[in-house]
Protein backbone atom coordinates (compact mmCIF):
# COMPACT_ATOMS: atom_id res chain seq x y z
CA UNK A 1 0.00 0.00 0.00
CA UNK A 2 1.19 3.36 -0.78
CA UNK A 3 -0.19 6.84 -0.35
CA UNK A 4 0.93 9.88 -1.76
CA UNK A 5 -1.13 13.54 -0.82
CA UNK A 6 -0.89 16.45 -2.39
CA UNK A 7 -2.62 20.17 -1.48
CA UNK A 8 -6.04 20.67 -3.19
CA UNK A 9 -6.32 23.87 -2.17
CA UNK A 10 -9.98 23.10 -1.03
CA UNK A 11 -11.92 22.97 1.93
CA UNK A 12 -11.96 19.46 2.44
CA UNK A 13 -10.14 16.17 1.87
CA UNK A 14 -10.64 13.74 -1.39
CA UNK A 15 -8.97 10.55 -1.96
CA UNK A 16 -8.62 8.16 -4.92
CA UNK A 17 -8.22 4.06 -5.04
CA UNK A 18 -5.90 3.06 -7.38
CA UNK A 19 -5.32 -1.05 -7.45
CA UNK A 20 -1.85 -1.98 -9.02
CA UNK A 21 -1.76 -3.87 -12.18
CA UNK A 22 -2.96 -8.10 -11.85
CA UNK A 23 -4.50 -6.80 -8.44
CA UNK A 24 -6.75 -10.06 -8.66
CA UNK A 25 -10.30 -10.18 -10.93
CA UNK A 26 -13.13 -7.35 -10.57
CA UNK A 27 -14.57 -8.28 -7.87
CA UNK A 28 -11.36 -8.18 -5.55
CA UNK A 29 -10.51 -4.93 -6.83
CA UNK A 30 -13.99 -3.13 -6.39
CA UNK A 31 -13.87 -4.84 -2.64
CA UNK A 32 -10.61 -3.00 -1.97
CA UNK A 33 -11.81 0.01 -3.21
CA UNK A 34 -15.01 0.15 -1.22
CA UNK A 35 -13.08 -0.69 2.24
CA UNK A 36 -10.57 1.77 1.51
CA UNK A 37 -13.48 4.34 0.80
CA UNK A 38 -15.00 3.48 3.89
CA UNK A 39 -12.06 3.90 6.16
CA UNK A 40 -10.83 7.17 4.90
CA UNK A 41 -15.08 8.22 5.20
CA UNK A 42 -14.51 7.26 8.91
CA UNK A 43 -11.28 8.68 9.63
CA UNK A 44 -11.16 11.34 12.29
CA UNK A 45 -7.80 12.95 11.53
CA UNK A 46 -9.09 14.07 7.31
CA UNK A 47 -10.89 17.63 6.79
CA UNK A 48 -14.59 17.11 6.66
CA UNK A 49 -16.29 20.46 4.32
CA UNK A 50 -18.31 21.42 7.80
CA UNK A 51 -14.51 22.96 8.95
CA UNK A 52 -13.62 26.04 8.44
CA UNK A 53 -12.36 27.32 5.03
CA UNK A 54 -8.68 28.62 5.85
CA UNK A 55 -7.48 24.33 6.57
CA UNK A 56 -6.47 23.39 3.03
CA UNK A 57 -7.11 19.75 2.21
CA UNK A 58 -5.48 17.12 0.47
CA UNK A 59 -5.56 15.11 -2.43
CA UNK A 60 -4.56 11.42 -1.67
CA UNK A 61 -3.69 8.55 -3.82
CA UNK A 62 -3.96 5.37 -2.60
CA UNK A 63 -2.11 2.78 -4.11
CA UNK A 64 -3.11 -0.88 -3.36
CA UNK A 65 -0.66 -3.79 -4.33
CA UNK A 66 -1.65 -7.56 -4.71
CA UNK A 67 -1.00 -9.66 -1.83
CA UNK A 68 -0.55 -7.24 0.61
CA UNK A 69 -3.52 -6.70 2.66
CA UNK A 70 -5.63 -9.74 3.85
CA UNK A 71 -8.38 -8.49 6.12
CA UNK A 72 -10.01 -5.25 7.20
CA UNK A 73 -8.34 -4.80 10.18
CA UNK A 74 -5.01 -5.01 8.68
CA UNK A 75 -6.27 -2.52 5.73
CA UNK A 76 -7.93 -0.29 8.42
CA UNK A 77 -4.18 -0.14 10.61
CA UNK A 78 -2.11 0.43 7.93
CA UNK A 79 -3.95 2.97 5.89
CA UNK A 80 -4.63 5.36 9.01
CA UNK A 81 -1.27 4.94 9.65
CA UNK A 82 -0.13 6.48 6.32
CA UNK A 83 -3.21 9.25 6.71
CA UNK A 84 -1.44 10.04 10.03
CA UNK A 85 2.12 10.52 8.65
CA UNK A 86 0.90 12.68 5.70
CA UNK A 87 -0.92 14.91 7.71
CA UNK A 88 2.29 15.64 10.03
CA UNK A 89 4.18 16.39 6.87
Amino acid sequence: MRLISLNNNLSFDRIIVIPAKHFGNAVERNKARRRAKEIFRNYEGRISSEQPVEDKGLDYVLVLYPGKVSTFSLLESGFKELLDRSRRK
